[in-house]
């Protein structure tokens, strides 16, 4: 069945307007990722104006999707992509802990002596370090800054309670100044490049 070309406006409307709200993600947050402006997004959500070839590339990969399938009419099925992402990060994730069990247990089969409970403590930084990877492909800008400051103070920790001397407290301040740069870091808006203007709304 061949269908009108007011019917593939509507299909990839529905469509586009599905997906985006599945992924929690904003007008505004996608067109930043496509380089248009939001004004662009609420049109093609409305029906009146469908993106170019390329663009529905884009947004097809973005939402991980066929093209075929922005101009479905079948049926809405929410995309699994955001549990599967979750999940790969949430494994990656516990993959310190584990090693830092196996850790623990074999050595202290033979060195039982040892503060082993440190490895725990040097698991938070790795683990963080992980967040911050995954943060940086997959998900917002706030879990990028949350694993950051995890490794700002974890990884000062990790110093403190293997060498405990009254002089390695000057590395929390540290830390404090780090954090402060951080979050000055993340309240600071990246300049974007201006968002392109299809032709019918010159």
């Amino acid at each position: 069945m061949i269908l009108s070309e007011h019917q593939l406006r509507v299909n990839f409307a529905n469509r586009l307007s599905d997906l985006r709200r599945a992924a929690g993600m904003t007008q505004l947050e996608l067109a930043q990722k496509l380089n248009y402006s939001d004004k662009s997004i609420s049109k093609w959500e409305r029906a009146e104006g469908v993106p170019d070839l390329y663009v529905a590339h884009q947004i097809a990969d973005i939402f991980e999707v066929s093209v075929d399938y922005l101009l479905s009419d079948k049926p809405f099925r929410k995309p699994i992509f955001s549990r599967n992402k979750l999940i790969i990060t949430l494994l990656s994730m516990a993959a310190p802990w584990l090693l830092a069990t196996a850790l623990n247990w074999i050595l202290g089969i033979f060195f039982p002596s040892l503060p082993l409970w440190r490895l725990y403590i040097y698991a938070i930084p790795v683990t963080a370090i992980i967040a911050l990877v995954f943060s940086c492909i997959w998900w917002k800008k706030i879990w990028r800054f949350l694993s950051v400051s995890a490794i700002i103070w974890s990884v000062p920790t990790c110093v403190f309670t293997s060498f405990t001397t009254r002089e390695n407290a000057f590395i929390y301040i540290v830390a404090a100044v780090v954090q402060v740069m951080a979050v000055m870091g993340f309240l600071i808006k990246k300049q974007k490049s201006p968002p392109k203007i299809e032709e019918n709304e010159k």
